[in-house]
């Protein structure tokens, strides 16, 4: 039996869009003593990689969305991780504190000339 995925990758939604590029910092648990910025590509959710955290991360499709539909190139934001941490039944779970800091820059297609109509 073949999994079928019911999220088309970003790519096949807009044609118009020749190239996605997601920057991102993350930082708190899991994420290091330092963190640098990592270059993803072209990825449309950024993961949590705090050990405690359930559901996390930053779910980008609507901000990819909004850059589209206004043709924006580039655009620096910071979320917080939506995930909440519990691993122990005993313990009350909290949201996970991780924050996101990303960039992301889109490249449009260029669209070629019009034809123009024949005015003779």
């Amino acid at each position: 039996m073949m999994a079928i995925s019911w999220q088309q990758p970003f790519r096949e939604l807009n044609p118009k869009v020749e190239k996605l590029v997601v920057k991102v910092l993350e930082e708190g648990k899991g994420a290091g003593k330092s963190p640098d910025w990592q270059t993803l590509g072209s990825v449309t959710q950024l993961d949590c990689h705090n050990p405690l955290c359930q559901r996390g991360g930053v779910d980008l499709q609507h901000t990819l969305r909004e850059m589209v539909a206004t043709r924006r190139a580039e655009l620096e934001n910071v979320k917080m991780c939506r995930g909440i941490e519990g691993d122990k039944p005993s313990v009350a779970p909290r949201r996970c504190l991780n924050r996101f800091a990303f960039r992301i820059s889109l490249a449009y297609t260029v669209e070629g000339p019009r034809p123009v109509p024949n005015a003779g």
